[in-house]
């Protein structure tokens, strides 16, 4: 049973969202790298997180990194050729192409066609309560942030839910219906720690969608 419950939570983290490298840029004709360093800074706050700068890296002209406890997780690079400014973003899922979007509709572009609401985190908890698959279905369906194919995750969340259900409960029927017995307590303690352990990343990503959200502006995807 706790073979099938780690190779079930573990398809949990590898396919909920936190995988860094997804990134989005932006050019800025005629903008010098301190403009467009002033314009990222300006995006940033209005994300109202926190951005530490960081050492130069890859030839770019300013580079910043938000915590790794933020719950908007972006690395913006700002880097310069002829005539031109570049921005580009790095970040856990999608963030950076919606940090980009906010970019240029501070640099005059736009508006875009798509636009969205919050999201509930107590929608969030029930669905994933339900099951992870479901959870992750309702967290990036209609979100700007969202993966950019959900439904193979949702699958694999979802067979991961039903392995590991099928695994706990051969160990409760093996020790008979007794609702005191160590069979029903291992099932519910290795589904309920699978339905928390993808609750945390669920929760990140719907307090992110709504930070973006909040701005009231409307996104490219």
């Amino acid at each position: 049973m706790f073979k099938g419950f780690l190779i079930a939570l573990s398809g949990a983290f590898l396919l909920a969202p936190g995988i860094w490298g997804l990134g989005a840029s932006l050019d800025l004709p005629g903008k010098t790298a301190d403009q467009a360093t002033e314009v990222a800074r300006r995006a940033l706050k209005r994300l109202n997180t926190e951005c530490t700068e960081q050492d130069i890296t890859l030839g770019a002209h300013w580079r910043c990194k938000t915590p790794f406890y933020s719950i908007v997780s972006l690395d913006v690079f700002v880097s310069t050729i002829p005539d031109k400014a570049i921005i580009r973003a790095d970040s856990r899922g999608r963030q950076g192409y919606a940090f980009i979007d906010l970019i240029a509709q501070e640099t005059g572009q736009g508006p875009f066609e798509q636009k969205y609401g919050e999201k509930s985190l107590l929608m969030t908890f029930g669905a994933t309560m339900l099951s992870p698959a479901i959870g992750y279905w309702y967290i990036n369906s209609n979100s700007m942030i969202k993966n950019k194919s959900i439904f193979l995750p949702f699958v694999g969340m979802l067979f991961g839910d039903l392995a590991l259900f099928w695994v706990s409960s051969k160990v409760y029927f093996t020790n008979g219906f007794d609702p005191f017995g160590a069979g029903l307590a291992s099932m519910l303690i290795s589904m309920g720690a699978y339905r928390l352990g993808a609750f945390l990343p669920f929760s990140v990503q719907v307090l992110a969608h709504n930070r973006f959200a909040g701005l009231q502006i409307t996104y490219h995807y």
